[in-house]
């Protein structure tokens, strides 16, 4: 049976097609080393985001090349900031700022929060520790009791 629907795209099909340049794999680690991110690359090669991403979960080749270029733009965001401080500009920068950016462009890497997995294998962990509270009545004072 043949298969049905539009069929997967396919980067070697979008570079013999001319819609994408042979060097493609230099071009997107270049925009890295400038800083870009995911939606300047989608716009460059004029991806929807959906494809983007499936791109992404489809080619080992696209998706290295993509993590390796946000390796670049994470280290040239950082050495902006280092060279900023080192050349006494730092005063300028908003902090607070300086901390969104990041954690909204690099979110793997810069959160205030970390999140915690309390299962084991998945599975929810067990609390067999029930507490039961037993009321024991008071004595009386002259030691006798009501029997």
């Amino acid at each position: 049976m043949g298969q049905t629907g539009r069929p997967r795209i396919r980067i070697e099909d979008l570079v013999e097609k001319g819609l994408w340049p042979e060097d493609w794999k230099e071009v997107i680690l270049q925009m890295g080393k400038e800083g870009a991110q995911h939606t300047h690359i989608m716009e460059r090669f004029d991806l929807a985001r959906e494809t983007y991403y499936k791109l992404i979960r489809r080619d080992t080749e696209f998706r290295d090349t993509v993590n390796k270029a946000q390796t670049y733009a994470q280290n040239y965001w950082l050495k902006f900031m280092e060279d900023s401080f080192k050349s006494g500009d730092s005063k300028s920068i908003n902090s607070n700022l300086w901390s969104l950016v990041m954690r909204n462009k690099f979110k793997e890497d810069w959160s205030d929060r970390k999140e915690m997995d309390v299962t084991t294998q998945g599975d929810k962990i067990k609390n067999d520790n029930d507490i039961v509270v037993r009321v024991i009545p008071p004595k009386d004072l002259d030691g006798d009791t009501d029997d």
